[in-house]
């Protein structure tokens, strides 16, 4: 059973309050707050031309992200890192815990890591909590 201290209540009430949306989960880091919904509901917690995200951003004074959630670990990571091409997804079982080892391009590796490894951490808790698993990088080099 997970405990939701008062910001947690307070943060999924204004996220709620603003887009209509219940998210199943969020994270918040230093310099933005991740939220995951249904995937049905991912176009109306954004908004149109993204006016969610921008009321968002002013109330929470943090980049937000809307992710679609998932059951499956392999789509939620599709989902997370949606504007990466990802090439392969190995899934191996190690001492019980499912290590994810992502396949992508040698020049998308700064964007999946992000500023001060902010995005690969994120995608690393969201992992750990949601299906006990942890997830690795591999670049790929592309042939010119």
């Amino acid at each position: 059973m997970v405990e939701l201290t008062g910001d947690d209540l307070s943060i999924f009430s204004n996220f709620e309050r603003i887009t209509h949306v219940m998210p199943s989960d969020y994270l918040s880091t230093e310099s933005s707050v991740i939220f995951l919904v249904s995937p049905e509901s991912l176009g109306k917690a954004i908004g149109k031309q993204a006016v969610n995200i921008g009321k968002l951003t002013t109330l929470f004074r943090k980049r937000v992200i809307v992710v679609a959630d998932s059951k499956e670990p392999e789509s939620f990571l599709k989902n997370f890192f949606g504007n990466i091409a990802i090439h392969d997804i190995d899934v191996r079982d190690v001492m019980g815990e499912k290590a994810i080892m992502l396949t992508i391009d040698e020049k998308d590796r700064g964007i999946a890591i992000g500023r001060d490894g902010e995005r690969i951490k994120a995608a690393k808790t969201l992992l750990k909590k949601k299906f006990n698993a942890t997830v690795h990088i591999k670049t790929k080099r592309s042939v010119i």
